[in-house]
């Protein structure tokens, strides 16, 4: 999926918490962060549809601790993220489907030498748009590739809104224009504010009309990366702490 769904209405048990705290993955909530990509997603245990499982979600936590993140709202995970690391070259990106890079929802192919963090995937519960919980998630991404000295990360963004113009607006096209501003898309204008820039679209990353099967491969080069240090592999968790305030509607999208 890869693509996490940040709408919905306001949930009546918000106010049990009156802050949001990113934490290392564990064992322990590996069921409620199943139930919450199916509650993202729409789908079940029964036709999970390319959804991590519990099991899965603890496989992640045994083998690249450091790149698997919670959101809690009083102990109810609201957020995830899920990361793997992989070799990455900027002037030959990965193509192919999402499914397919990362094992089939194993991360199979995580190389714990590699010096590039991919981003499998990040969702946020419908009742928690707005709060900034997606943005602390990937900023906690982003202190553990500082930490471990990589050169950076780099994801599949999933063109959500592309369906809008995809009958006279080529891939690469949109892309571009959402780098300039030109079109708003749900989940590639979020990662551009956040640092992330686009390489080239891939065909076939993702099955869902919306996106008419596009992502785009996007990148963020670590500020702190120093080529004379060797890469790390394990860092010791942190944690996050995040105050509530009052949710913001998403920016419309720009004219088509």
């Amino acid at each position: 999926m890869n693509a996490g769904s940040e709408s919905g209405k306001r949930s009546s048990d918000r106010s049990t918490s009156g802050r949001i705290t990113i934490v290392p993955s564990s064992p322990r909530y590996a069921e409620q962060m199943e139930n919450l990509l199916h509650r993202v997603y729409g789908t079940t245990p029964e036709d999970p549809d390319e959804v991590f499982t519990a099991p899965m979600f603890r496989h992640h936590m045994h083998i690249f601790p450091e790149g698997q993140f919670v959101a809690l709202d009083a102990g109810r995970v609201v957020g995830l993220t899920v990361s793997m690391r992989i070799a990455f070259e900027p002037s030959a990106p990965f193509m192919g489907k999402w499914w397919t890079l990362i094992g089939e929802g194993w991360l199979t192919p995580h190389d714990p030498a590699a010096e590039w963090m991919y981003g499998v995937e990040s969702a946020v519960h419908p009742d928690y748009r707005g709060q900034g919980v997606g943005g602390k998630l990937m900023d906690a991404r982003f202190d553990t590739a500082k930490a471990l000295n990589l050169r950076g990360m780099v994801a599949g963004s999933a063109l959500i809104d592309y369906y809008r113009v995809a009958d006279h607006v080529s891939a690469e096209d949109y892309i571009a224009g959402v780098a300039a501003g030109h079109y708003f898309d749900t989940n590639l204008s979020k990662q551009i504010k956040k640092g992330f820039r686009p390489i080239k679209p891939i065909p076939g990353y993702v099955v869902d009309p919306e996106t008419r099967g596009y992502g785009a491969v996007i990148m963020w080069d670590n500020p702190l990366y120093d080529a004379a240090r060797a890469v790390g592999v394990h860092v010791l968790p942190r944690r996050y702490r995040m105050k509530r305030h009052a949710p913001h509607a998403l920016p419309p999208s720009a004219s088509l």
